[in-house]
């Protein structure tokens, strides 16, 4: 879903910056969609011809237009400069999209390792006739289960607790724990703080809403708290920096710093955003590259403890 939406803002933008009216966008980018899509779009168009504004045509359709959209999308709309929102909603979904996409394609191959790997140890046993295809099914289930059973959980915690509850805090605490993939996630949260803050920020919205709405898409509880005080201390009017936490790295502080000092804010989170999403990505390839190394070791190591209980076996009945 985010490549679809990435694609859809991305013509609203290249649309609406030639110059056609918001309602013939609107229609043009329909005729291009599939399913109910067109269908909405045309309400869309429906609705501001009837002198509604868009955002709030948007809020009928919350499944497809998430509230930070619709926040975007009417702030941008006051201020004039809608093809300019629909170019950062467009970026904004395409940087998702890629992280998605580099999650998929990193895991991808360790997960299809696993799952042959589970099958492995107990073969030689069953080409030699000491268990049956049953046991040997059961055998790779609970091999799998081991795995499997952390996934599920995991999965649950995210789509079925709160954002800020207790048990999504644990999650995210152990996963900045991990080596590498520790440091992925925390250079990624940080990157999408500075994305998110960019592009509310330079769609108009008040830099106090903008620092505390962007802490909520980190996507990561614990380094969200990291953030939590930078909106209060803009409300008090003080340097958003200032109620930033001193966990956060040392070149982020200054960086955003000299931003806000010299008033180039928008540009510095920009930045900082595609530097620290650069940086991530390199870990995370290189944490996809080293867990097929480990599972294969694990492989090893199952496969000598079978050799050698196997050897037990034969050593034992020629002892008889």
């Amino acid at each position: 879903m985010p490549s679809k939406r990435a694609n859809v803002y991305h013509n609203l933008y290249i649309l609406l910056d030639a110059g056609l009216p918001t309602i013939r966008a609107l229609k043009t980018t329909a005729a291009g969609l599939k399913g109910r899509l067109p269908r909405i779009f045309d309400d869309l168009a429906q609705a501001i011809s009837a002198g509604r504004p868009l955002a709030e045509a948007m809020t009928k359709h919350p499944d497809l237009f998430p509230p930070l959209d619709i926040m975007m999308v009417e702030a941008a709309d006051s201020a004039g400069n809608l093809p300019e929102c629909f170019k950062l909603l467009s970026d904004w979904y395409a940087f998702r999209h890629r992280l998605i996409t580099t999650a998929l394609s990193g895991f991808l191959l360790p997960i299809l390792v696993l799952n042959v790997a589970a099958f492995v140890p107990s073969l030689p046993s069953l080409i030699l006739g000491q268990i049956t295809l049953t046991q040997f099914l059961l055998f790779a289930i609970r091999t799998l289960a081991i795995f499997y059973t952390p996934a599920v959980l995991i999965f649950c915690i995210i789509h079925f607790t709160p954002p800020t509850g207790l048990p999504r805090k644990i999650l995210d605490s152990v996963t900045l724990r991990i080596p590498v993939l520790g440091q992925a996630v925390r250079k990624m949260a940080i990157s999408r703080y500075a994305r998110a803050f960019h592009m509310l920020y330079k769609a108009g919205i008040p830099i106090v809403q903008s620092a505390d709405k962007a802490a909520a898409l980190t996507g990561n509880t614990v380094i969200a708290d990291l953030f939590e005080g930078g909106a209060e201390s803009a409300r008090n009017g003080n340097a958003v920096v200032s109620g930033f936490s001193d966990k956060l790295p040392l070149d982020f502080l200054n960086i955003w710093q000299v931003g806000e000092e010299t008033g180039s804010l928008d540009n510095v989170t920009r930045r900082i955003a595609d530097n620290y999403a650069d940086s991530a990505e390199l870990l995370f390839t290189e944490f996809a590259r080293w867990l097929p190394r480990l599972i294969y070791a694990l492989i090893c190591l199952l496969m000598i403890m079978t050799i050698f209980k196997m050897a037990g076996l034969i050593t034992s009945s020629y002892s008889i």
